[in-house]
Parts: C-alpha cells; structure tokens; sequence
C-alpha cells in the first residue's frame, strides 16, 4: 500500500497547489484511475485482515472522488475537452463507486446501506451513458476502447454482491445481464484490438515509432513534409540578423573570383 499513499500525496497534492496541473484544468474522466486506486487498495487491505489501514484509504479516495465528481459535472472553462477517439473514457465514471461498493462491503463485512448507497450511484451512472448512444458513437477503434472493459466488469461484480444480499429475480437478472455484457464487451475489445495489430496493422495510426504497419507513406504525404520543411527554412532564414547581406556579399564574392580565373 506504500506504492498508493506516495502517489496519493504526489497526484492529489499537485491537484491542489500545481499551477498548471491543479484539478481545474488537468480534470478529465481518467483522472478517476487515480481514486480507484484507493479503494483498490482499500479492498485488497480489508481482504488481508487489516482494519485501519483500509478506512485510511477508503476515506481519502472517497473525499477525492467527490471533488473531482462535482469538478467534472461542472464543465469549467479552463477544462481540457476530450477528443472523440477519447469518450470511451467517460465510462470511468462508473468505475470508482462500484469498486468503492465493493471495498466498503469487505470493510463492513456485509453489503449494508452504504454500500447500496454507492453501487446505486454507480448503477444510475452507468444506465445514463448507456442510453447515450450518439456519446460512444461515429469514431474508430483505438486502445482507448479498453476503457470499457474495467468499469463494466466493477459492475458487474458489485451487482453479484448486491444479488446476494438482495435477492430475487430481478437482482438475480441484473447479475446475469451485467456479467454477460462484462464478457462479450471484453472479448470483442480483445479480438478487435488483436485483428488492428496483427491484420491491418493500424493499431497505433499516430506513433511512426511504435507503428507496426509496413506500408510507406503516399508521394503526396512526403511532398507536404518537404514543403513544410521548405517554410521553416525560409522562416530560419529570415530571422538570423544580417543573413540577407552578408549572402549577398557572397554570392557577389564569388562571382568575382569565377570571372578572375576566367580572365587569367
């Protein structure tokens, strides 16, 4: 758990006083990784026995996530926007009060009113981006797309909990469904991620140094570059002091020394 306090004071102390890493600007949905962690930790604490350590961290990422919830809802000006490719992340909403269900249960040892209070945060946070079709759709495939697979899974398990606490048909479906959604979003993210790697070859379309695809780039595309490259020069050459004069006396120079030899 050392790993996780260190990280905490880093993360959360740069969130409060860092200028331009503080909470106001950096605020996105994956900065939910970082309150997860807690209740991981929380978790896997409680499941070896130990009592305060795991309040410890269960309090600390419960303060947080509830400062970064209201900082996230409010939208503020001077919050980076999310491209496209990137709104698979948004499902880390669900991702911190399901776990924090979980840890609180093996706290507790018992799915109590708490832990209902926070898997039904979860469970209204999931079915509102569910229904939010045109949110998650018209992009293609990319590594953020594993964003769904972990908050997906956190609810499923924490309604197998809430099942066997509250149990009926209904609970019992809600397991089922869940858990079978859990499964085939993993398999299909997996098989999708494995046919970009290894059949198309278009798994990392942006990074030519980690690229995997063997095809050159269009004469069109390098032409560009060149151009590119063509106005930077011109730019550099324009701002160096007294360049036009003296490459002038150059070239002027020359051609003197070309007629010379010429002559003799």
């Amino acid at each position: 758990m050392a790993p996780i306090f260190w990280l905490d004071i880093k993360i959360y102390g740069q969130w409060m006083s860092s200028g331009e890493r503080r909470l106001s600007k950096v605020a996105n949905p994956s900065n939910h990784l970082a309150i997860v962690g807690n209740f991981v930790g929380a978790l896997l604490g409680a499941r070896m026995g130990l009592r305060e350590l795991p309040i410890f961290f269960f309090a600390v990422g419960f303060a947080h996530y509830v400062v970064l919830f209201v900082t996230l809802y409010q939208r503020l000006p001077t919050n980076m926007q999310l491209p496209k490719d990137l709104h698979p992340v948004f499902f880390l909403f669900v991702a911190a009060p399901s776990v924090a269900s979980m840890a609180w249960t093996r706290i507790s040892g018992e799915f109590n009113d708490g832990a209902k209070l926070l898997y039904y945060v979860s469970l209204f946070l999931y079915v509102s981006l569910v229904v939010r079709v045109n949110l998650f759709w018209g992009f293609r495939f990319s590594l953020a797309w594993w964003a769904y697979t972990f908050p997906m899974t956190s609810v499923a398990l924490a309604t197998v909990l809430y099942a066997s606490e509250v149990d009926n048909l209904v609970t019992r479906a809600m397991a089922l469904g869940l858990s079978g959604i859990a499964t085939m979003t993993i398999i299909v993210v997996l098989a999708a991620t494995m046919y970009h790697a290894f059949v198309r070859g278009d798994l990392f379309p942006n990074d030519v140094s980690i690229t995997i695809t063997k095809q050159r780039p269009k004469f069109s595309k390098i032409l560009a570059h060149l151009q590119t490259c063509g106005s930077d020069v011109k730019e550099l050459v324009v701002s160096i002091p007294n360049f036009n004069s003296n490459s002038k006396q150059g070239a002027y120079s020359d051609d003197f020394d070309s007629n010379a030899r010429m002559n003799n």
